[in-house]
């Protein structure tokens, strides 16, 4: 059987609050509901489709990933737009970021597990974490942007895991964890 999959880096629980409560806000005061259903989140990957069976198979080959990158510092700044579509929240692309971004699409794409045709390069990344997007009528976008583009909203937190995300057909869920190279050497000195 098919399922839905998402690769991200989740916040801490205290930002994702933080933010979740900024999306409840807009979609309260704009009536734009979609933003509220994925968890707060930087897409590493984009949704892809895979039979179960593959899921062993899906974390032998990105446990590579984990070895070859350690735990930064990431920091999120103010709003910005995909022209009128989607709000969001900017996350500010760092060399390590991207890095780590660049392997899992290469690891992808290489493995023919999600094969839809990709455009090579880490040209089209833009990291962010969505606050609306989907339903926003095209009359409520400028109402919205010009209550976000000037706000001020400036947060940092240590990355230091990935995440496999599946989804039930209700709602995104955690399958797996993925640990950056020194958060899984600091667990085994306890």
């Amino acid at each position: 059987m098919e399922s839905i999959y998402l690769l991200a880096i989740l916040p801490p629980e205290e930002l994702s609050a933080q933010i979740n409560e900024i999306r409840q806000e807009c979609s309260e005061k704009f009536k734009v509901y979609k933003g509220l259903k994925p968890p707060v989140h930087i897409t590493l990957f984009r949704t892809f489709t895979m039979d179960n069976s593959l899921e062993k198979h899906l974390h032998k080959l990105l446990m590579p990933v984990t070895h070859s990158h350690h735990p930064f510092e990431q920091q999120v700044e103010n709003f910005d737009c995909f022209n009128s579509h989607v709000l969001y929240i900017r996350v500010l692309k760092t060399e390590a970021l991207s890095a780590m971004q660049r392997e899992i699409s290469a690891i992808m794409n290489k493995s023919k597990i999600d094969p839809r045709e990709t455009k090579t390069g880490n040209t089209l990344f833009t990291p962010h974490i969505t606050i609306a997007y989907r339903d926003i009528p095209p009359e409520t976008f400028p109402l919205m942007w010009e209550e976000y583009q000037n706000r001020k909203f400036k947060r940092s937190f240590t990355v230091d895991r990935f995440t496999l995300l599946k989804h039930d057909f209700k709602k995104w869920n955690v399958l797996e964890e993925f640990r950056l190279a020194e958060a899984r050497e600091e667990l085994r000195l306890f």
